[in-house]
């Protein structure tokens, strides 16, 4: 313990030695006998240089509460500490989360709390609120990361900035554009709640297990409106009448329930077109439905009168004719 209790002190000094260095990651895997899981998707960043990028790239201010969701053994808490207000830490693994209090426990409470829970288990509306959280800064474990992005941004307003570092498969999906053979479901409904500002890519040899891929950092920007004004005033007037919208309740009518309804119900017809994702949009929603069986001469009309024929993939709509095409098939 007393060998513990050493490195939980150097961890934290101003001597230059940094968690994240080769050396030092090793040595706290070795000494608190942490082993790395590949079905919790931890690759732990062995490069300082890098981690200081991140940092810097995130933009962070001394009045910030950052969301960590993966926080590890501490690599960027540690040099985010310096930079913000306090840092919100979610950890899965309870080995790692107590080796995790260990270190830092001259700061928990005070700068960091520490979660130790699943991250897609969590109510983000109800964390964010509680601890006053703007911004989301993380080295994400694979495993999780396209749901997670998705969960926050459907769960809470209060984070307007994603600086997320993931795999580059992730991130292929992310910046994917109509077309692109990376281009799916998620592309659309991530583009649905953000933005992309702007990236710059990590190699594979700065973490710890070396992963298949690299990685890249991607700062996202939450969209201040989901839809245009003329689509809400659509959606206020008239019933979606087909299996998506349930009976209406005493709420209904706020424009939080409207917008959260529709985001629903458009996802899952999203998600019915790219079900069978090598076979044409109209073949792909026939096959996932019978309702789209029924409507087959609907869905074409529809295509045909935003200028696309039978023959279109769902590859090549982007998120605006995706929209309208949902619009003219409910029936709005």
């Amino acid at each position: 313990m007393s060998n513990k209790k050493e490195i939980a002190k150097n961890q934290l000094s101003d001597l230059g030695t940094y968690i994240s260095t080769p050396t030092q990651t090793m040595q706290i895997l070795k000494q608190y006998n942490l082993h790395l899981k590949k079905t919790y998707g931890q690759n732990f960043l062995i490069d300082t240089n890098v981690l200081k990028k991140i940092v810097k790239f995130s933009d962070v201010k001394k009045d910030d509460v950052v969301l960590e969701v993966g926080s590890g053994i501490g690599s960027l808490t540690e040099i985010l500490l310096k930079n913000v207000k306090k840092i919100i830490c979610i950890e899965l693994d309870r080995n790692i989360a107590a080796a995790f209090k260990e270190i830092f426990k001259t700061k928990l409470s005070r700068k960091i709390i520490l979660i130790n829970d699943d991250a897609m288990k969590i109510d983000y509306d109800k964390v964010c609120n509680k601890y006053d959280i703007n911004k989301f800064v993380s080295n994400l474990p694979y495993k999780i990361a396209a749901p997670l992005i998705l969960k926050i941004l459907s769960q809470t307003k209060k984070i307007d900035d994603f600086f997320i570092t993931i795999q580059k498969d992730i991130a292929d999906r992310i910046l994917a554009k109509p077309k692109d053979k990376n281009y799916n479901a998620f592309t659309v409904k991530l583009n649905y709640y953000a933005y992309f500002v702007k990236s710059f890519p990590i190699s594979r040899v700065c973490f710890y297990p070396k992963p298949f891929v690299d990685s890249v950092t991607i700062h996202l920007k939450r969209k201040e409106n989901l839809l245009p004004s003329e689509v809400i005033n659509k959606i206020k007037k008239n019933k979606i009448k087909n299996k998506y919208i349930l009976a209406d309740e005493d709420n209904s009518n706020s424009l939080e329930n409207i917008i959260e309804n529709f985001t629903n119900n458009f996802f899952k017809f999203v998600e019915d077109c790219f079900s069978h994702r090598r076979k044409k949009l109209i073949n792909s929603l026939m096959f996932s439905n019978d309702y789209y069986k029924n409507n087959h001469e609907k869905l074409l009309s529809d295509l045909e009168s935003l200028g696309f024929n039978k023959d279109i993939r769902p590859e090549e709509l982007s998120l605006e004719d995706y929209i309208k095409l949902f619009i003219l098939f409910t029936r709005l």
